[in-house]
C-alpha cells in the first residue's frame, strides 16, 4: 500500500509500505477521507521533527473495514463504515470514573497513521456510521468532538450572547454547536471569505477583527457577549477576549499557543466582573458518540468546510495549503470517494 511518511522538517514522502495486517481484536480499515489538522502541520514544520524515525501523521479519519482479526470484535462486520477514535481511554482511572476521560492516567495514543491507503486499529475505537454520514462528514467526528467537550463545560441559555473569535474551521464549527444550542451567534476574524462562510452556517452576527470590541459592544447593548469562545492560539488574540466578555460571563480558551506564550490578565476581572475562565482538551468517548449524531441529524453542516481536496499522492500539497490557510479545511481523499 501507499503511505505518507514524514521524514523531517517540511520533508513528507509517499512510499510503498506493507499492508497492515489484523492482530486480534483489530481491524483494517481502507481509508476514504483524512482530515489536515493543524498539529499535524506542527509537527511537519516542527524543527525537531527528524529526531525520530520516519512516520505516519493523520488522526482525522473514517473508511471501510476490510478484515478483522481473531478474538472478540463485537457486532462489526467487514464492509462496515466506520470513525475512528484515536485515544484509548481505560474508563477506571481516578480520571476517568469522575468523568474526565480526556485526561485517562492511563491513555493509549494509537497511532491511526491516516494519511494512508489503510490502517490498523483495534475494534473498540471503530463506531460505525450511520446511513447518509458521509466519508468525508465522518472525518470531522474527531475535531468536532473536542468542541463538543469545550461546549459541556459552557452554561448558554437561550439567546445568550456567544462570541465566537476567529472563523477558521474549529470556528465554524464552534458557530454551529452554538446556534443549535440555542444561543445568539456573533464571529469575527480577519478574512472576509471567512466571515462570509459564518454567515451561511449560522451566525446571526459577523465583525472584523479590526474593530470587533466595538462591533461587539454595539451588538449586546454595551455589555460584552455572555460567552467568548478563542479559537485562535495568538496571545495577544486571547488578551482582547477579556475586553469583550461580559459581566458573569465566560471566556474559553479553546486554542493553544503556538508558539508559547503568555498573557496579561488583570485579575479584577476575573474577580469583579466575575469572569469564570476555562479551557477544553481533547475529549471524552461520549463526545465523540455526540460529535456523530450532530452530523447525522444535520445539526452541523461540514461540506461548506471542506475547501480543497487531494489524493494521497499529493498530501504534501495537503498540507502547505494548510500551512499557508488557504481556504478552509483540506482532506486527503480515495479518488472517486466521499
Amino acid at each position: 500500500m501507499k503511505s505518507a511518511l514524514l521524514y523531517g522538517h517540511n520533508d513528507l514522502r509517499v512510499e510503498e509500505r506493507p499492508d497492515p495486517k489484523a492482530g486480534e481484536g483489530q481491524a483494517v480499515i481502507r481509508i476514504h477521507a483524512s482530515g489536515v489538522c493543524p498539529s499535524d502541520i506542527r509537527s511537519y514544520t516542527a524543527a525537531t521533527a527528524a529526531k525520530r524515525d520516519p512516520w505516519t501523521p493523520g488522526h482525522e479519519i473514517a473508511g471501510v473495514v476490510t478484515e478483522l482479526g481473531s478474538g472478540d470484535t463485537g457486532d462489526l462486520q467487514v464492509g462496515d463504515r466506520v470513525a475512528v477514535d484515536w485515544r484509548g481511554v481505560c474508563g477506571r482511572c481516578h480520571q476517568c470514573v469522575r468523568g474526565a476521560a480526556n485526561f485517562c492516567e492511563n491513555l493509549v495514543k494509537y497511532p491511526i497513521a491516516g494519511f494512508a491507503d489503510a490502517t490498523v486499529m483495534p475494534v473498540a475505537q471503530l463506531t460505525r456510521l450511520a446511513d447518509g454520514v458521509s466519508f468525508e462528514a465522518a472525518s470531522f467526528a474527531e475535531p468536532l468532538a473536542c468542541v463538543v467537550n469545550a461546549h459541556r463545560a459552557l452554561p448558554l441559555p437561550l439567546a445568550e450572547n456567544v462570541l465566537v473569535v476567529g472563523a477558521g474551521p474549529i470556528g465554524l464549527l464552534h458557530t454551529q454547536v452554538a446556534r443549535a444550542r440555542g444561543g445568539r451567534v456573533i464571529v469575527t476574524d480577519m478574512k472576509a471569505d471567512r466571515l462570509k462562510a459564518a454567515r451561511e452556517l449560522g451566525a446571526h452576527d459577523v465583525a472584523e477583527v479590526a474593530n470587533q470590541r466595538e462591533a461587539v459592544l454595539d451588538l449586546t447593548d454595551g455589555r460584552g457577549a455572555d460567552i467568548v469562545i478563542v479559537t485562535v492560539g495568538i496571545p495577544a488574540v486571547i488578551e482582547a477576549a477579556f475586553g469583550l466578555v461580559a459581566k458573569n460571563g465566560a471566556v474559553n480558551l479553546f486554542a493553544g499557543t503556538h508558539p508559547k506564550g503568555a498573557i496579561a490578565l488583570n485579575p479584577d476581572v476575573p474577580h469583579y466582573d466575575q469572569v469564570a475562565i476555562n479551557g477544553s482538551h481533547d475529549f471524552i468517548p461520549n463526545d465523540f458518540a455526540t460529535a456523530l449524531r450532530l452530523l447525522r441529524f444535520g445539526q452541523v453542516d461540514v461540506a461548506p468546510l471542506i475547501s480543497h481536496r487531494f489524493p494521497l499522492a499529493a498530501v504534501a500539497e495537503a498540507f502547505e495549503t494548510t500551512r499557508q490557510q488557504r481556504g478552509l479545511k483540506s482532506l486527503v481523499v480515495a479518488e472517486g470517494e466521499k
